[in-house]
Order: C-alpha cells, then sequence, then structure tokens
C-alpha cells in the first residue's frame, strides 16, 4: 500500500508573520521526499526536531536525492532555493521549472535570481549537483509520483498539481471553470484562501486570488473528503485563520484542516 503524507513548512504569501514562513510543502510518498514550491519554509528542513517527534528535516536522512516542484516563480515561491547550499550539502537535487504554455516565465528566472549579484554563487557552484529540469506537459512522474498538471488563473499563470490522484495542491489561483474537474475527489484539497468575502467585497486587491466562499463552493462541488486552506494573507492573525477555517466548514460541510507548519498530514486512503 502506497503510503502518502504532506508537511506543512510554509503557509503564508508573500511575506512571513506571525510564525509562519512562505509557500513550500513536504510530500513524501513511501518515505520519499518531494517539495512543492521553495518559499522562505524551505529553511524548515534543518528543523530535525526530537526523537519522539522528528522535526521535517528527518524526512532527507536516508534519501538519495531531493525533488522540487515550482508552480510559479513569484518570489515567495521560489526564494528559499537560495538556502541548498546549507540543507543540501551533498544531496543531489533536481529541480522541476515550469515553462510556457503553463506560465508566462521561464527557469532562466531562476538562473537569473541563484547568481551574483544576487546570490554570491550559480547553482553550478553549489556543494551538491543541482539541475534544472523545464517542464510543459500536462502530466509527469517526479519521485515515483503521478502528477497531472494544468495552467490556472494567477498573474503570470501557475500550475495546479494533482498527484497519484489523492492530493491536489492550488495556490495562487482564482477559481475558474476548470478547478473543480481537476479537485474532483481528492483525498485532500490544498487550495489557497487568500480573501474573505467581505474584504473582497470592499474592493481588496484578489487579482488571480480566491475568496472563501468560493474555496468552500468548490471543494463541496467537487466532493473532495478534506480541504487545507493554504496562502494565508500575512495580516492573518492565529484568531482569524481559527475563523476562516470554521466559515470554510460550515459553507462546504467536508472536513477542514488547518494547516501546522512542521506538522504532517498523512493521507488514508491506500
Amino acid at each position: 500500500m502506497t503510503t502518502l503524507s504532506i508537511t506543512p513548512l510554509g503557509t503564508n504569501g508573500f511575506i512571513p508573520t506571525h510564525g509562519r514562513q512562505t509557500m513550500s510543502y513536504l510530500v513524501r510518498r513511501d518515505g520519499v521526499p518531494l517539495l512543492l514550491d521553495a518559499g522562505t519554509g524551505l529553511g524548515r528542513l534543518l528543523e530535525q526536531g526530537t526523537g519522539s517527534s522528528p522535526g521535517p528535516g528527518a524526512a532527507l536522512v536516508g534519501a538519495s536525492s531531493l525533488d522540487i516542484l515550482l508552480t510559479h516563480y513569484h518570489l515567495d515561491h521560489v526564494v528559499g532555493l537560495s538556502y541548498l547550499t546549507a540543507i543540501c550539502a551533498t544531496l543531489p537535487v533536481r529541480i522541476w521549472a515550469p515553462a510556457p504554455p503553463l506560465v508566462d516565465g521561464t527557469p532562466e528566472a531562476l538562473f537569473t535570481l541563484i547568481a551574483p549579484p544576487l546570490f554570491p554563487i550559480p547553482f553550478a557552484e553549489f556543494p551538491s549537483k543541482v539541475e534544472v529540469i523545464p517542464y510543459a506537459t500536462e502530466t509527469l512522474e517526479i519521485a515515483g509520483a503521478r502528477l497531472r498538471l494544468r495552467r490556472q488563473s494567477h498573474a503570470g499563470g501557475s500550475v495546479g498539481v494533482r498527484i497519484d490522484d489523492r492530493l491536489v495542491y492550488m495556490t495562487d489561483t482564482g477559481v475558474d471553470d476548470g478547478s473543480e474537474a481537476f479537485a474532483r475527489g481528492a483525498e485532500l484539497l490544498l487550495h489557497e484562501v487568500w480573501v474573505t468575502d467581505e474584504e473582497a467585497a470592499r474592493g481588496a486587491q484578489r487579482r488571480g486570488h480566491s475568496t472563501v466562499e468560493e474555496v468552500a463552493a468548490l471543494a463541496k462541488a467537487a466532493s473532495v473528503r478534506a480541504l487545507m486552506p493554504v496562502h494565508h494573507h500575512p495580516t492573518r492573525t492565529p484568531k482569524a485563520l481559527a475563523e476562516i477555517v470554521s466559515r470554510l466548514r460550515e459553507l462546504s460541510g467536508v472536513e477542514v484542516i488547518a494547516p501546522v507548519e512542521g506538522r504532517e498530514q498523512r493521507l488514508t486512503n491506500g
């Protein structure tokens, strides 16, 4: 039976606040690590924890390589790549970088970010081997997992990810006509919730982002088993996030899980 889990490493959009880092999620499939996005949360891979309560960094112990799938090139999703010199001193890294038509940008953005004058050394001089692999197809196999991919409604585009038809990751996107079919039947849907409906009604900036009501309606229509709201607005206090979780549960009628950075969430279907 295949085991699948996800550990939030960074759950904020834009800026780290309230003890939360920016976007990164550690997926483990039969123990093999796969990272979704590489914001400041990537730094949590240095947290080893204790024997009774291992930190996310324990996931790299014994691994033969590390795969990182990027959904787009905004800084809150890629800046953590600069931490790899500390995190992966010897572990080979493959960075799967989206290309058109999935997004408007290209992997060349990474070679600009991780190079002088913005960073002291380029990927070629990292202590471990780093390979940047462009992807532009709607299917991939990475770290033993089968992935389905789609372009989403966001500034410059972003990529929705469906893993083994069980786990769906949809961040930095508005809910659009293809969202329901892509998320349908997921055991766990991670979907961004950037603004409340009251904030949207008052004219809050939400281009390429989703509201509480929209995400709740999507989770209900797609018959997902559980929903985890992600890409929190940096102004959200823990109390405000708890209120959003409660509202999502009320509107969707599905289980809603509040993400806790560093805490593993295991999927239960085999």
